[in-house]
């Protein structure tokens, strides 16, 4: 306990002289104790709540209550509070009663001082074994949160290399419970294979020796699944250096092996695409050696890869030519871009005529790091412009198929160009480019601003625009464009404006008569649901006056088949609606809303298991009816003392009961609108879940667990970090 901490005193006692006097003596003997004093248990229950008390002290007989009552009433928001009575009359039936109400100690009122020393000691003892236990807790707490860490896998091995402990996260790779694992040696656990057991058992022998150990390895799930791992062994010494036991940690890195892979099979592709390339291709620092080249460069120049590594650019051409490739590689610094013909002087003595293009190259800090070109054999130019022509000729035809025309603005001259079949797109509005301006009339009167705000500030700010505008062909007819805009950059300033124009009519019609569908559909389920439930409500009504007449037990059958009707109504309304896309989304804290919807289910002896964490973008409103009837569901099947248990997927949730698992054979059929197991039951709760969890971009699927119950799995959920 901290020497130097205040210890908080409250002295409730019916005599405020005593009470002032026994305050004097215990500060004078510890000058840590602030002594607050109360002449009523009510005050005293007043008082902690006011203040953070460390220990209570009190007497006996008072006249609202006695010592022990006041104890009682303490103990239900104070379980843990030292609580000394200190009382003039003593007894063993008060002792007794006083142990028994769990007060802390008792100590009887004598004649002089000495009892003073004594009662501080025992407040001191108290509150010192009080604050060690909190400490004792707190420290066990963050032991907890920093062993169980999610993302990280933990165990501990004594020195021999045997499981002592392991926690939740390293259990999730193999599936066992932590007793099965516990006393086994580390190398022989589910985690490794016959020939990986071999590798860990080494590791663990280094460490063992006082080695501190990093591995990787590539492990395999239970269900065949893949994962790799990288961490660490590390030994725990005592104070003679001898190791007493062993730390083992790893992280999943299986994800990262994925990208790194992912970036070697880019490099490859991009290696071997510009291998393919007939120019050659090449990347020169500003001291003019080479950095980087493509194969054609070598078999163009016919030297060996070695030798270009060790080669200045100048020496591949003649020393006319060199000087004046120089004077480019000047300018393409000083610049940016530049061109410039001359004749490659291959290892054989041979020389070809080539056109060098030259753009500059900056470092993430906008620092000139050299430059990248293209070299092009001018004796093969007529094949490449009949290919230019090919790929032109592609283009237009593509641009046809697809309904699609492009247009660039050049910033410098504000001239506007199309490709030709965005004329043919605007119905010969235009034979020729119109200034932007005068391009800008052919749109829609009320979305031209849209259009003309979005050019402005694609030209000033360099970010690209995608914008839905309507406009007026000759004929007068409206038909909606999707105008998309991308700004060509040049040392942060925007040089063109690119863009295409796509003709979405047919689509923006498609969307505009599936809004009045929906609508339509609104309607009709409300009038559809007004008409029924009113003769429904005059019905109900009628069976309750039948049975003040008479006492039938058809009219109980009658009553249920109501019951039914209005769980059937109400079930369609939601199934017509649940289908639609997703809108209003927020995000939604996982554990806190699963208890929230298990308050509206009614769940009789049933018991709620949340075991998942995490956020998510959802519909609040719609996730709120898919987890209801998911419970509902679990509870209505697993029975009324059924154990619903709600947990976290890699890219998702799932919700699971302890019921007898799917009745179908095939769980797919569990989802089929009016299908239900159960009497009584309207039969579309999980259609209702699936149109719920399908507007959300979510899939979902129910399994049976291997311990009996079902099990439903909602996937593709993103997780917010």
């Amino acid at each position: 306990m901290n020497t130097s901490t205040p210890i908080q005193i409250l002295h409730v006692d019916d005599e405020p002289n005593f009470a002032e006097m026994v305050a004097r003596f215990l500060e004078r003997e510890d000058d840590r104790f602030v002594v607050h004093m109360a002449t009523t248990t009510e005050e005293g229950l007043a008082r902690l709540g006011d203040t953070d008390i460390d220990c209570i002290v009190s007497d006996y007989e008072m006249p609202d209550r006695t010592g022990v009552e006041f104890l009682e009433a303490v103990r239900e928001d104070h379980p843990d509070l030292p609580f000394i009575l200190f009382t003039g009359r003593g007894s063993e039936q008060i002792a007794s009663h006083a142990i028994t109400a769990g007060v802390t100690d008792y100590l009887q009122k004598k004649a002089g001082t000495s009892q003073y020393t004594i009662l501080s000691n025992r407040i001191r003892n108290a509150v010192s074994r009080r604050r060690a236990l909190r400490e004792q807790k707190e420290n066990e707490r963050r032991f907890e949160a920093v062993f169980e860490d999610p993302q990280v896998l933990v165990g501990i091995l004594d020195a021999g290399g045997r499981v002592e402990q392991i926690n939740h996260t390293a259990m999730e790779f193999i599936g066992p419970d932590h007793e099965e694992i516990v006393g086994d040696p580390f190398w022989r656990t589910p985690w490794w294979d016959d020939a990986s057991g071999y590798d860990v058992e080494g590791w663990v022998e280094r460490a063992a020796a006082g080695e501190y150990v990093s591995f990787d390895a590539d492990l395999t799930r239970p269900n065949g699944d893949p994962y790799s791992i990288t961490g660490t062994l590390r030994p725990v010494t005592d104070d003679d250096g001898s190791v007493v036991s062993l730390i083992v940690s790893a992280k999943e890195i299986t994800e990262q092996r994925r990208r790194q892979q992912a970036l070697d099979e880019e490099q490859a592709f991009i290696n071997q695409a510009l291998d393919t390339l007939d120019d050659t291709f090449y990347v020169v620092d500003t001291d003019g050696s080479l950095r980087r080249w493509n194969n054609s460069l070598r078999d163009v120049t016919g030297y060996s890869d070695a030798e270009i590594a060790e080669m200045h650019v100048a020496e591949f051409f003649s020393d006319d030519d060199a000087e004046r490739v120089l004077d480019s590689i000047r300018e393409v610094i000083e610049t940016g871009r530049a061109t410039v013909q001359a004749e490659f002087a291959t290892a054989d003595g041979s020389h070809l005529p080539y056109e060098f293009t030259g753009a500059r190259l900056t470092d993430s800090d906008g620092q000139i790091a050299g430059l990248v070109g293209i070299g092009r054999d001018l004796s093969g130019r007529r094949a490449r412009e009949r290919e230019i022509e090919r790929v032109r000729d592609l283009l237009e035809k593509t641009e046809r198929i697809a309904d699609v025309g492009g247009w660039e603005i050049d910033t410098e001259t504000m001239e506007v160009s199309w490709t030709d079949h965005l004329f043919d797109l605007l119905g010969g509005a235009y034979e020729e480019e119109p200034p932007l301006e005068d391009a800008l009339d052919l749109y829609h009167e009320a979305d031209r601003p849209l259009v003309a705000n979005a050019v402005d500030e694609a030209l000033s700010s360099g970010e690209p625009f995608d914008v839905e505008a309507r406009f007026r062909t000759p004929d007068d007819s409206v038909r909606w464009l999707r105008v998309q805009g991308k700004p060509e950059l040049e040392d942060g300033e925007v040089v063109t404006l690119r863009g295409a124009v796509q003709d979405i009519t047919d689509r923006k019609q498609y969307e505009e008569t599936l809004e009045r569908q929906n609508d339509r559909l609104d309607e009709f389920s409300s009038v559809v649901s007004h008409d029924l439930r009113n003769p429904l409500s005059i019905a109900e009504g009628h069976v309750e006056l039948a049975r003040d007449d008479c006492d039938s037990p058809h009219l109980d059958a009658v009553a249920r088949a109501h019951e039914r009707m209005d769980t059937l109504i109400e079930d369609l309304l939601t199934l017509s609606r649940e289908g639609r896309e997703v809108r209003d989304v927020e995000v939604v804290e996982l554990p806190a809303f699963v208890e929230a919807c298990w308050t509206h289910v009614a769940a009789a002896d049933a018991t709620l298991d949340v075991t998942l964490d995490g956020r998510i973008r959802a519909d609040r409103s719609r996730l709120r009816q898919l987890l209801e009837n998911v419970l509902r569901n679990g509870v209505e099947h697993g029975g009324s003392d059924a154990t619903i248990r709600v947990g976290r997927l890699s890219d998702g949730f799932y919700v699971e009961d302890t019921g007898g698992g799917p009745s179908e054979a095939d769980p797919e059929a569990a989802f089929e609108s009016g299908r239900s197991a159960l009497d009584g039951g309207s039969g579309f709760g999980l259609s209702i879940v699936r149109r719920i969890a399908e507007a959300h971009g979510w899939a979902v699927r129910v399994t049976e667990r291997s311990s009996g119950g079902a099990r439903l799995e909602i996937t593709g959920v993103r997780f917010v970090d």
